[in-house]
């Protein structure tokens, strides 16, 4: 069965789906030699408690085999670099202004002093604050 073919509403799919053996679709779109540099397995097949899973979570069923989504996943996560960093707590708020804090920090409405590794690099969206900082905002 292709990936094509599966439902987009978990309601819609039968139970004996699990009797299916369904073409990956990471096979299928990105072509043998691709697939193959993340060990794409070709096909794969829904077992029943993954299909109740499913059901009860209301989630569709996967188009790609389990070594794809998993490939896929790694692709999303940060590199394996670490960057100085600054804390960007800039006392009432983080630097550019973009979040107030909610509590009173070590340093008060001074900039944080604390330096620290990262695996966020400056040119990230994200704002960083050190352990402390962090600590004082969600605890």
């Amino acid at each position: 069965m292709s990936w094509k073919e599966l439902p987009d509403d978990i309601e819609n799919v039968e139970e004996d789906i699990v009797k299916e053996v369904i073409l990956c679709r990471a096979w299928d779109e990105e072509g043998s030699e691709r697939a193959l540099e993340h060990n794409c397995s070709m096909a794969f097949r829904i077992v029943p408690e993954e299909l109740q899973f499913y059901k009860r979570m209301n989630l569709p069923l996967p188009r790609k085999c389990f070594n794809s989504r998993h490939y896929d996943r790694t692709l999303r996560r940060n590199p394996h670099r670490l960057h100085s960093r600054a804390c960007q707590c800039a006392g009432s708020q983080s630097e550019r202004g973009i979040f107030k804090n909610t509590a009173t920090h070590f340093h008060n409405t001074n900039p944080c002093p604390n330096e620290f590794e990262t695996s966020y690099a400056p040119d990230r969206p994200e704002i960083v604050y050190c352990e402390s900082c962090y600590q004082s905002e969600v605890a």
